[in-house]
């Protein structure tokens, strides 16, 4: 079996404030974030991974890196971005509401027609990305354990993608830090969802 381990990143001031943090936003781990990513770090055996994945935004380039603690190359791929928010970027989710209160499901993420309000990516342009990298992705590994280290909505919507949900909004988003285990056969390509967000201090690794 593959083994596919899915870690949202640390905390960033965006996501301290709540403001909308796609991909046009490229802020650092705060100090909360580095102490979440450290946390994984010391809970998660790392030498049980072959490789790592990770999105090039500097928020997930660190989580990986003290993750990874110079174990592995860390192989970074522009599939993993997080969605691109276009002009909401950065802005407070809770103005952005306001105004466009349609634009949000009743969790309070956005709507699949979120892009007819802001010149934000699809929610089908981000799940074609991902579905592209996840395909790749089994064909190469076969019996290896892989770590993903990515986004918030990005992360939600490959398991949309994988599990063959209908809706986004059906798949809630992780913690900063949180992970999400996949199993895939390695001969049908067939995925399992064995756990879903867990965090730090956990036992992520099943026997």
């Amino acid at each position: 079996m593959l083994n596919v381990y899915i870690v949202r990143h640390g905390q960033t001031d965006t996501n301290k404030t709540l403001a909308i943090n796609g991909s046009g936003t490229n802020l650092p781990l705060n100090e909360t974030g580095i102490k979440q990513a450290e946390a994984l770090r010391d809970s998660f055996d790392i030498n049980k991974i072959d490789y790592v994945y990770a999105s090039p935004l500097t928020r997930a380039k660190q989580t990986a890196e003290i993750l990874n603690q110079n174990k592995h190359n860390i192989i970074y791929d522009d599939r993993l971005k997080e969605m691109n928010y276009g002009n909401w970027d950065g802005k407070s989710a809770a103005d952005i509401r306001s105004k466009y209160p349609q634009a949000f499901d009743d969790l309070g993420y956005f709507t699949e027609n979120y892009t007819n309000y802001c010149t934000g990516e699809s929610y089908e342009h981000l799940a074609a990305r991902l579905t592209d990298f996840w395909h790749d992705l089994v064909q190469r590994h076969v019996n290896e354990s892989v770590a993903l280290v990515f986004h918030g909505t990005a992360s939600r919507s490959m398991v949309k993608n994988i599990l063959g949900s209908k809706k986004i909004s059906k798949i809630g988003e992780m913690q900063n830090a949180g992970v999400t285990n996949i199993s895939v056969d390695d001969h049908s390509k067939e995925a399992f969802l064995r756990y879903y967000n867990r965090v730090a201090p956990c036992n992520f690794f099943i026997e």
